[in-house]
């Protein structure tokens, strides 16, 4: 910094012809006047170059000009959090880039594989994600807590989308006006899963109803083998099939109704055939889940899923399957129950537009299309969904129960419920509990959740 100097002004009276020394003595008086201005000026120019002097009032610093080498202040970029899905979520970056150049815009792109488990604590905290992968189930939990934010008209448009399934996205809002979140993004449904080789050796055909489900059961079933002939699950998801067969529904006019004759038969027919020893489940046999049990050849028949086609060709590539459609029961439906998800915004979003323009690309038939399929996932759009079955004949049953499926929701504070739902099916399998009982203890809880609804523990 240049060092600062001081006039010095006498304080006496000059005569008129001033007497200067040095250089300046015999200036032309007009160059005199000037330096006389200069040297006044001088003080002020060298305080407003020198910015340590403790005198210097500083001036708001623009944000578009560093100040003294500081980094420029941005916005924080826009965050998307999701499943880890492999290939599709590797596909699902490619996309992201490319609409992140298109926007001009900075986009943190996470993944987790326990992502249920950090959903909604990323959601509440201090920072959270702009755009996020919700499950149908968990979406009326977010939606309750405020934790969501809603869309406007201009976003999204459910034609093409099958009613229930678009459905599963939209709240209703204090004043009756049902308010739309998002749209389904994939869509996977249970279906019956059985050893194609095992049956047809046998000469049997696939189940189409609860008596022919047992026959079947009890043919295949080889005690000395330690296969069983169905694989059964104590989770309220695969029971909710055999409730819809009896006639029977979860929610009924806004209350539970597990207590019911319904209910009643659903029960009795899913445990009976269990303690008749004709049943089995993954547990007993030391395996993780009901697919890998028919993968190794300890069970003809399992209601799954169509997740069970990547498995089944990545770890038993040889195993012979095949899908039908759920058996029917007493009331004489098949429904099944549908798992969906869609791309929301978190309700704290400072990037709402933005977010919701990511989340409607991500959920385009372009992006849809273009994303890689092993047949573990469905396209929720109608009419991807019909080139999916023509790619994938084998799993056709999952992807025609999906107009008339149950989406797996229930109201918020229910995971409460279904964890108490399948910890009370295993004490069942045992005979620790007898199904009136049982029930009669759902009903209560459930009665009392909604009443009084809490927040659970995510699904």
């Amino acid at each position: 910094m240049p060092i600062q100097r001081s006039l010095r002004v006498s304080s006496e009276e000059r005569p008129g012809n001033i007497k200067a020394t040095g250089s300046m003595a015999h200036c032309p008086p007009f160059l005199w006047r000037a330096a006389r201005v200069l040297g006044l000026l001088l003080p002020f120019l060298l305080l407003a170059g020198c910015d340590a002097l403790p005198i210097r009032n500083r001036l708001p610093e623009l944000p578009f000009l560093p100040w003294q080498g500081e980094p420029v202040s941005q916005a924080r970029a826009l965050r998307v959090f999701l499943i880890e899905e492999g290939e599709v979520t590797q596909a699902l970056r490619a996309r992201v880039a490319s609409w992140t150049a298109d926007w001009d815009l900075q986009v943190e792109l996470s993944t987790s594989a326990n992502y249920s488990e950090e959903l909604r604590r990323r959601l509440k905290g201090e920072s959270p994600p702009d755009v996020v992968v919700v499950t149908g189930f968990l979406f009326p939990n977010l939606v309750d807590q405020g934790l969501l934010a809603p869309a406007e008209e201009s976003f999204y448009d459910p034609a093409g989308y099958p009613p229930n399934l678009a459905a599963a996205f939209v709240w209703p809002e204090e004043g009756g006006a049902e308010q739309r979140y998002c749209l389904p993004r994939e869509v996977r449904t249970l279906g019956l899963v059985y050893d194609g080789a095992g049956l047809a050796g046998s000469g049997l055909a696939p189940p189409t109803d609860w008596e022919a489900l047992r026959t079947v059961a009890i043919e295949q079933t080889d005690v000395e083998r330690n296969r069983f002939g169905f694989i059964e699950s104590p989770d309220l998801s695969r029971w909710l099939p055999f409730l819809f067969a009896a006639g029977g529904t979860i929610i009924d006019g806004g209350g539970l109704s597990v207590q019911s004759e319904a209910a009643a038969a659903a029960m009795d027919w899913y445990i009976q055939i269990f303690r008749d020893n004709y049943a089995g489940h993954a547990g007993e046999s030391n395996n993780e889940w009901a697919g890998e049990v028919l993968g190794k050849g300890k069970g003809a028949i399992a209601i799954e899923g169509n997740w069970i086609a990547p498995y089944f060709k990545a770890e038993f590539p040889d195993f012979r399957y095949g899908v039908a459609p759920l058996p029917t029961g007493p009331g004489g439906r098949n429904t099944t129950v549908a798992f969906t998800s869609c791309y929301a915004v978190s309700a704290d979003s400072p990037w709402k537009q933005e977010a919701f323009a990511l989340a409607a690309f991500l959920s385009s038939p372009d992006v849809v299309a273009a994303l890689p399929n092993d047949g573990g996932w469905m396209p929720a759009i109608t009419a991807q969904r019909d080139e999916w079955r023509e790619k994938f004949p084998l799993l056709a049953p999952f992807a025609d129960s999906v107009t008339t499926a149950w989406v797996w929701q229930l109201p918020p504070g229910f995971e409460t419920l279904v964890n108490s739902f399948n910890r009370g099916m295993v004490q069942l399998f045992a005979a620790q509990i007898e199904a009136s009982d049982f029930l009669a203890e759902m009903q209560a809880l459930g009665e009392s959740l909604l009443m009084e609804p809490e927040e659970g523990e995510s699904n």
